[in-house]
C-alpha cells in the first residue's frame, strides 16, 4: 500500500526514492512538518500534501499494526499529530495571508495534543513537546489545545488496558485498600517456628556465623539485653558481608551490627506489621508475647498471603 504512494507522491514532488516517513517510524516526516523542506510547498499545496501524508501514514499504521506486524504506537501517533498541525499551520497562513505564521509550531502543538488526548496524558505530552523545542513558548497553547483534547477523548483510549483513574490502577491503591488487614491480628497467623536464634549485645562474628547457616529461615536476629528484652535487630545480610578472615571485621560484636529495634505484639494489626515492614525493609520482625518473650516472627510473605485472600473473597 505504502510503496505506490511513494513512488506516485515522490514523482509529482520531485523527490523519487524519498520515503516521505510514511515507512517506518515516520519521524522523518514530523521533522519535515515541524523545519519545513525546500521541496515542501507553502500555502494550500503544503497543507494538502502534508494531510494527505498524514492519511497515508494512518493507512500503513493500520494496516501494519491491524495484521500483527512488528509496529509501536507512541512513534506513529506523534508523526500523525505533526503532520496533522503541520497542514493546519499552512491552512492558517494562506487563509490568513500572514507569512509569519510558523507552521512548524502547530506541527508541534499537534504532536502533543494528538498523543496526550489519545493517552489521556496531557502533563506528560506538553512537558515532552516542550523538551523536544528547546523552549517553553509553546506552553499557553499547548494547554489549551491538550484541555480541549483530554476532555472531547475522555471516552477514547489509546490503551485498552489502561484504567479510568490513577485510584483504579492496582499498582497505586489508596490508603483504605489496606483496612482488610486492619481486621486481623498478628496472633491470628503467627507462626512459632522454634528454634530460632538471638544474639546478646558480646556475640562475636563467629557465632553469629553460626546461627546464620543453622536458621536458614532466620533473616533477622534480635539482639537481647540483660533482662531478655529486645533491644536490637541484626540483618542477615549484615552478617554475611562481614569475613572473619578479616582482623577487623572479626572484632565486630551483635551491638555493631544491631539496628533500631522494630518488634510487634500479638494484639498488633497486620496493617501495622505491614507499614512496619514496608518502612523498616525488614522482611521478618519478631512478635512479642504478653510475657515480654519473643513468641515467633511475622514473615511478608505471611502478610502478603492474608491481603490477597481477602482481596480474593471481596472479589
Amino acid at each position: 500500500v505504502a510503496v505506490p504512494l511513494i513512488l506516485i507522491v515522490g514523482a509529482r514532488i520531485g523527490t523519487p526514492g524519498k520515503a516521505l516517513g510514511i515507512l517506518g517510524g515516520g519521524y522523518g516526516a514530523a521533522q519535515i512538518a515541524i523545519t519545513g523542506t525546500d521541496w515542501l510547498p507553502t500555502g494550500w499545496k503544503g497543507a494538502e500534501l502534508l494531510l494527505f501524508l498524514c492519511g497515508a501514514k494512518l493507512l500503513a499504521t493500520s494496516f501494519t499494526i491491524g495484521t500483527g506486524g512488528s509496529a509501536g504506537d507512541f512513534g506513529p501517533s506523534l508523526v500523525l499529530g505533526g503532520l496533522f498541525g503541520g497542514a493546519f499551520g499552512h491552512a492558517a497562513s494562506a487563509l490568513l495571508h500572514d507569512p509569519s505564521i510558523d507552521p512548524g509550531a502547530f506541527a508541534l502543538v499537534g504532536m502533543g495534543t494528538f498523543y496526550g488526548g489519545l493517552a489521556h496524558v496531557p502533563v506528560s505530552s506538553l512537558i515532552m513537546v516542550c523538551e523536544l523545542a528547546g523552549s517553553y513558548d509553546l506552553l499557553v497553547p499547548l494547554m489549551l489545545a491538550e484541555g480541549i483534547a483530554f476532555v472531547a477523548l475522555r471516552k477514547r483510549s489509546l490503551y485498552e488496558a489502561q484504567v479510568p483513574t490513577h485510584n483504579d490502577s492496582p499498582v497505586h491503591r489508596p490508603a483504605d485498600s489496606l483496612e482488610p488487614l486492619a481486621r486481623q491480628r498478628v496472633a491470628d497467623v503467627l507462626v512459632a517456628r522454634l528454634p530460632f536464634a538471638v544474639f546478646e549485645v558480646t556475640t562475636a562474628l563467629g557465632a553469629m556465623r553460626l546461627a546464620l547457616a543453622e536458621a536458614t529461615w532466620q533473616t533477622t536476629f534480635p539482639v537481647v539485653g540483660s533482662e531478655r528484652e529486645v533491644i536490637g535487630i541484626v540483618n542477615a545480610t549484615s552478617i554475611a558481608l562481614l569475613s572473619p578472615d578479616n582482623a577487623v571485621h572479626a572484632e565486630a560484636r551483635a551491638v555493631d551490627l544491631s539496628q533500631p529495634p522494630v518488634t510487634l505484639a500479638l494484639e498488633d494489626d497486620l496493617r501495622k506489621a505491614a507499614e512496619l515492614i514496608l518502612n523498616s525493609g525488614f522482611r521478618q520482625l519478631p512478635v512479642i508475647g504478653a510475657d515480654g518473650e519473643i513468641a515467633g516472627f511475622i514473615e511478608e510473605s505471611q502478610v502478603t498471603r492474608v491481603y490477597l485472600n481477602l482481596s480474593n473473597r471481596r472479589a
